[in-house]
């Protein structure tokens, strides 16, 4: 009995020597956590005291801004007592344009003119029919010989009017074509080319004023009239002949 209690007494020291042991393993693991775990807030501290900074986080780069001038009413609005902030302007703000800079519109071209060589007739007070011409300024074409034509059947303008001149083409009639073939110009007339209600003396200088402007170009010797595309013998039914060309020669001074 005795030796039994002897060893409960021996083994009972051992236990508590154990336990121990742990108990500072387990207290040391505690000091080195928490003193990893403060590393850095008493590195930041001892620095403050010995007078350095705690080092700063690198600086973000300020965006770069461009400030534009104010203009004249930005500035006034900007100076009035009370009045509201004008918002900035964009960094890419382009000047405006002046409006007496703008381009001025081209006006279009006036068609070309050319002078002209027509001719009216002049009745003196016995009635005798005499051709004068004169020089009229016309709008040029590619078609100066019927630009010259359309002219003359227009009849004398009103300052030629009032210088004694009128025409003896009658005043229906129109011009239906033109071409020069060699010397030679054929005019299609309509219908009311034809007939002349003034008689023979006014027949004769209706042709000549035809002959005579269109004689005016150098290319030009003879005329042959044609009546809706046709070429028929007489100018009305007293007998002026249609049916040959004509020329300066072929009427009588």
């Amino acid at each position: 009995m005795a030796a039994k209690k002897g060893s409960r007494s021996r083994s009972a020291p051992s236990r508590h020597r154990g336990l121990g042991f742990l108990f500072w393993i387990c207290l040391a693991a505690i000091a080195v956590a928490v003193g990893v775990a403060a590393q850095k807030p008493l590195k930041a501290a001892f620095s403050q005291l010995g007078g350095k900074p705690p080092a700063a986080a690198p600086a973000q780069q300020a965006p770069k801004v461009t400030v534009a001038p104010l203009t004249d009413g930005e500035q006034r609005q900007k100076d009035r007592p009370g009045a509201p902030a004008a918002p900035a302007a964009p960094a890419d703000r382009r000047p405006q344009a002046n409006p007496a800079e703008k381009t001025q519109p081209i006006p279009p071209e006036r068609p070309a003119i050319r002078k002209a060589r027509l001719y009216f007739a002049s009745v003196d007070q016995a009635g005798k029919i005499q051709l004068k011409s004169v020089i009229r300024p016309i709008p040029s074409s590619d078609s100066p010989l019927r630009d010259t034509l359309e002219a003359l059947l227009k009849g004398p303008s009103s300052q030629e009017m009032n210088l004694g001149l009128v025409s003896m083409i009658p005043t229906g009639a129109r011009v239906r074509n033109v071409t020069v073939s060699g010397d030679t110009a054929v005019v299609d007339f309509t219908e009311s080319f034809r007939f002349n209600p003034q008689g023979l003396e006014a027949m004769d200088a209706q042709l000549r004023q035809v002959v005579y402007a269109a004689t005016e170009f150098p290319l030009v010797k003879n005329v042959q009239i044609r009546i809706e595309g046709a070429t028929v013998r007489y100018l009305g039914t007293e007998g002026m002949r249609l049916d040959a060309p004509l020329s300066r020669s072929s009427f009588p001074n």
